[in-house]
């Protein structure tokens, strides 16, 4: 049987160096598969995976599962929370998975390991059966629906778009930009 201690080197190969993320997010993991009967040696072609936070565990995520965001099954919500959802496709079951906040260790704890060891995954984790609604255009393969923003001249996938008073318009031009864009110093392209 596969545990967290069989995945420590990849995952700090991969993440740059271990941390408590690294191993909260590698069971993490392991309990989320193991909640679904999903054997973590095995390809995830059924999985989706919503996590909830883009720091340490996302990478162990990564580590053990191989999904990744370009293939559609991997979404990241930033709510600041070490948390992951797994989905199963094939059944729809699907199970929340949390770190509680009672259980770190002191600034001072040098063997992660050994500290993280001590606790079973009933003592560190919140685990909830949740549903999680997906719109065609939210499953992984080939995008549902595109239009062009006839403000900016660029394609929006999936139903990412915003209504307006004269149609479809993609999210920076309806004023959800995440960044500010500067003056052009010469006009790029057709628009």
């Amino acid at each position: 049987m596969v545990t967290w201690l069989d995945y420590l080197d990849r995952a700090k190969e991969y993440h740059g160096h271990l941390c408590s993320g690294q191993i909260l997010g590698l069971r993490m993991v392991l309990k989320g598969l193991s909640l679904l009967s999903l054997d973590p040696e095995k390809p995830q072609r059924d999985l989706m995976l919503f996590i909830e936070t883009n720091r340490c565990l996302a990478d162990a995520a990564y580590v053990v599962t191989g999904i990744t965001i370009g293939r559609r099954r991997l979404i990241m919500y930033n709510f600041g929370k070490a948390a992951m959802t797994f989905l199963d496709l094939n059944t729809r079951q699907a199970y929340r998975v949390a770190a509680t906040s009672h259980i770190k260790p002191a600034k001072d704890v040098t063997d992660l390991i050994g500290f993280w060891s001590q606790y079973a995954d009933e003592d560190i984790f919140l685990i909830q059966e949740v549903v999680v609604p997906l719109k065609p255009e939210d499953l992984p393969g080939r995008p549902q629906r595109r239009i062009t923003c006839p403000i900016c001249g660029e394609d929006v996938l999936d139903g990412r778009d915003v209504n307006s008073k004269d149609g479809p318009i993609c999210r920076a031009c309806a004023g959800e930009a995440y960044y500010k864009a500067l003056p052009l110093k010469r006009q790029i392209g057709p628009f």
